[in-house]
């Protein structure tokens, strides 16, 4: 069993908005439980 989660793109794109939105990637990954990483790499893809 591996040791991470996999999101789909409507959740990552949703994420995404809302860090454009003006949420710091702090309080997301606080709120939604994800890792600083994944957030700064889908905020790259995505934008």
């Amino acid at each position: 069993m591996s040791g991470f989660k996999r999101y789909d793109e409507d959740f990552k794109q949703s994420l995404v908005n809302l860090y454009q939105t003006g949420k710091t990637q702090t309080e997301l990954c606080k709120d939604y439980g994800v890792s600083s990483s994944a957030l700064a790499k889908w905020i790259k893809q995505y934008s």
